[in-house]
C-alpha cells in the first residue's frame, strides 16, 4: 500500500502519528485512524440480445466514502470543536472544508510525512467526550472525531 516507502524503510507503528490539516491549517494530530472505505456500487442491468440469448451486465455506479475517524488526538479543540458547531446549526456553507489527513513516521531520527489522504467537502459528524487521567505526561485531554467527505483521494508526499 505504500509504495513510497523505500525497501530499506522499516516502518514501527509506534512510531507514526496522523496529523490533520483543515484549509491548509494543522488542527490536531492523532494515534489512530480508521474508515475512508471507498465503495463503488453495482448496478446490474439485464440484457436479452436479438439472438433471445440474455446476460447480466455488471456497470459501475456512484461511488461512497465512508466516515474517517480519528482518535486519540491533541489539537486546537475550540477551533474543531466551531467547525462542528457550524456543521450541527446548519452552516453548511461554512461548515464544509478541504482536509488532509497525513501519516508521519520516524525515519532517521525525523518524523517524514509517508501517505496523505485528502479529503474534500469534509465536516465532523462526532467529536467524543475528551479522555484523561492523571498519569497524562503532557496533562492535556485527548479527543476523537469523525469526519465524512464528499470524495477522498490518496496522494504519496
Amino acid at each position: 500500500m505504500l509504495s513510497s516507502i523505500k525497501e530499506d524503510f522499516k516502518l514501527n507503528p509506534l512510531d507514526c502519528y496522523f496529523t490533520l490539516d483543515v484549509n491548509q491549517t494543522r488542527l490536531a494530530t492523532f494515534d489512530s485512524l480508521s474508515g475512508g472505505d471507498v465503495e463503488i456500487n453495482v448496478i446490474k442491468h439485464n440484457v436479452v440480445y436479438s439472438s433471445g440469448e440474455s446476460s447480466t451486465l455488471l456497470i459501475p455506479g456512484t461511488t461512497q466514502y465512508s466516515p474517517v475517524e480519528l482518535k486519540s488526538g491533541f489539537g486546537n479543540t475550540k477551533e474543531l470543536y466551531n467547525w462542528f458547531v457550524n456543521a450541527s446549526s446548519g452552516a453548511y456553507s461554512d461548515a464544509r472544508k478541504n482536509v488532509t489527513i497525513t501519516l508521519n513516521a520516524l525515519k532517521d531520527g525525523e518524523y517524514v510525512p509517508l501517505v496523505a489522504w485528502n479529503l474534500f467537502n469534509a465536516w465532523p459528524s462526532k467529536i467524543s467526550g475528551f479522555e484523561s487521567n492523571q498519569y497524562n505526561v503532557a496533562n492535556v485531554a485527548k479527543f476523537s472525531m469523525t469526519i465524512v467527505a464528499e470524495s477522498i483521494e490518496r496522494t504519496d508526499p
